[in-house]
């Protein structure tokens, strides 16, 4: 049995009672695997393997939770913001994954918007009404918001009260080719400029359902 914190993550590997070969593998209190077949020392690195995938590309951004890994137990608490969906999301921004976002004539667009700065640490609920069992694998009571959380989500509305949707021009630039994941050419996202990009891509699209394409190919 192994019980350790690595890069803010409370690890468990647990033996399988009548199964040696076997283990539980626990992350911040989520069980992920109930028969994980190896040993303890192969389950450990196994769990700093994904977590050092997920940290290094690109950490706490949008991407990164595209990625596969969009539930919040994979994520150092206070690092993460969880949208209505259980979802996890950069502070302060949106889930774009496919049961995250609605497809309209009007245009794809977020199905849950940026949380309050004072929601909850761990999820989306204010203080004021807060359920301790809104959340079916992490029941918890209010936790204070991080600096962090509360500065990247004010300043989504400080970016957002400065904009004029009926002036701003967006992007709509197209796929350059069939997609067998979209029923038209995917369409970009963002504003014309791309500065509401995350860091490091603004010269990639984004699509609805986080399909990115490099700028220069589309036409």
């Amino acid at each position: 049995m192994i019980r350790t914190i690595y890069k803010g993550r409370q690890i468990k590997v647990l033996a399988v009672r009548g199964r040696p070969n076997h283990r539980k593998l626990v992350i911040n209190g989520y069980t992920i695997q109930h028969g994980w077949q190896g040993d303890d020392t192969q389950a450990l690195d196994w769990f700093r393997l994904v977590i050092d995938r997920i940290d290094e590309l690109v950490p706490g951004t949008e991407p990164t939770i595209r990625a596969g890994y969009m539930d919040a137990h994979w994520y150092e608490p206070g690092t993460i913001d969880v949208n209505p969906k259980g979802h996890a999301t950069a502070p302060g921004s949106v889930c774009l994954c496919i049961l995250c976002v609605i497809d309209d004539p009007a245009g794809s667009k977020a199905r849950y918007a940026p949380l309050a700065p004072d929601a909850c640490r761990d999820c989306h609920q204010l203080r004021d009404g807060h359920q301790y069992n809104a959340s079916l694998f992490n029941p918890h009571h209010y936790i204070d918001p991080t600096p962090a959380q509360k500065a990247a989500r004010q300043a989504h509305l400080d970016r957002f009260a400065q904009l004029d949707e009926d002036d701003e021009p967006t992007c709509d630039a197209r796929y350059h080719k069939d997609h067998p994941n979209y029923l038209a050419r995917p369409q970009c996202l963002l504003l014309a400029d791309h500065r509401d990009a995350a860091p490091g891509y603004e010269n990639r699209h984004v699509a609805a359902g986080g399909f990115m394409w490099p700028r220069e190919v589309a036409q």
